[in-house]
């Protein structure tokens, strides 16, 4: 157990997962044994996995709050807003000061009251007046994209996928993305949409972007460097790469990739220009290399946790040697400019 716990700690879940493992194997009803192996597998992206363990130990000990926040996290992640809800009700039951379950529950109590509108997989919602022509609209282009991008990633993700729509203002206030950021994913599509039956090309260009970083993540909720998972988003959309390569080239600068593996919420619009331009070229670079086909099963290798260095070496070649070829594919570009 107490390895356990320290795996946890220092980020390590597949040690964690096999020290509660044994830990199980010795008391099979320890409700703490089972909130570690829960957290564990989360952290591992093995989410059904992660709900059994977590449901197995607040049916041993209800009071146990840490799983009942987990659990309840995972289930909105999932999109099942309602059994977020019911857990953390049950929990309040146990711990009623508890302010962040209280004040998370309300939230989501609000998301639960707004209307809304189910296509399929999707499910949109409004934060402000409902628009039914614009839910419409986003639900057909959601529909032909989630074709496309399950073409092109090999794989037909059966999660639901919710979408949330905002006006301009309110998007920037409640989500904290950037000023530059047209749309953002963080287990669901969140979007602006002042004007966008005006722009619906624009609107339609963002909503698809952020579907495909949806798709991505249902295959690896976590481990894909961010220069791939924009890259990819971008090459989805699907968007000329010609304009990003001769941008990235005129600048004159390459930013090494481990610079771009977290997100570029931090950075400035110039810095994000750059650094969406350089992850969209190595991203069809990459899938050039590896062949269309081929990547979703390098995502879904990463999903499985293996770090992104290890999967692409599947491939017949290092990321090292990648990031090289690339750097002197655009050094290369740059020296042939008039």
């Amino acid at each position: 157990m107490d390895a356990g716990w320290q795996a946890l700690q220092n980020g390590d879940a597949s040690d964690a997962a096999s020290a509660f493992r044994r830990a199980l194997d010795e008391h099979p009803n320890d409700a703490a044994a089972h909130l570690g192996a829960g957290a564990a597998a989360h952290m591992l992206g093995r989410d059904a996995e992660a709900c059994e363990h977590l449901q197995r130990a607040l049916e041993l000990e209800p009071r146990l709050t840490p799983a009942s926040a987990l659990l309840g996290a995972i289930a909105y992640n999932q999109g099942d807003v309602d059994l977020a809800i019911r857990t953390y009700e049950r929990a309040l039951v146990h711990a009623p000061r508890d302010s962040s379950l209280r004040e998370q529950l309300n939230v989501w109590k609000n998301e639960a009251s707004k209307t809304r509108y189910s296509n399929g997989p999707f499910t949109i919602m409004f934060e402000g007046p409902a628009e039914e022509h614009l839910a419409a609209h986003a639900a057909k282009v959601l529909d032909s994209a989630y074709w496309r991008i399950a073409k092109s990633l090999a794989t037909y993700p059966s999660q639901p996928i919710s979408v949330v729509l905002y006006t301009e203002q309110q998007f920037h206030d409640v989500t904290g993305a950037p000023e530059w950021s047209d749309g953002s994913f963080d287990t669901r599509i969140r979007m602006p949409v002042g004007g966008a039956l005006k722009s619906t090309a624009q609107f339609d260009r963002v909503l698809t972007h952020e579907l495909a970083h949806a798709m991505i993540a249902s295959l690896a909720p976590r481990g894909v460097p961010a220069w791939l998972h924009e890259g990819l988003a971008v090459h989805l959309e699907p968007q000329d790469a010609s304009a990003a390569e001769q941008r990235l080239t005129a600048a004159g600068a390459f930013v090494p990739l481990a610079a771009l593996t977290d997100t570029f919420s931090g950075f400035t619009d110039a810095q994000a220009r750059l650094a969406y331009d350089e992850s969209v070229v190595a991203a069809r670079a990459l899938v050039a290399r590896i062949g269309g086909g081929n990547v979703g099963l390098l995502i879904q290798a990463i999903g499985r946790g293996t770090e992104f260095d290890a999967a692409v070496e599947q491939f017949g070649f290092t990321a090292a040697q990648f990031e090289s070829d690339l750097k002197h594919r655009i050094k290369d570009a740059r020296s042939s400019r008039p």
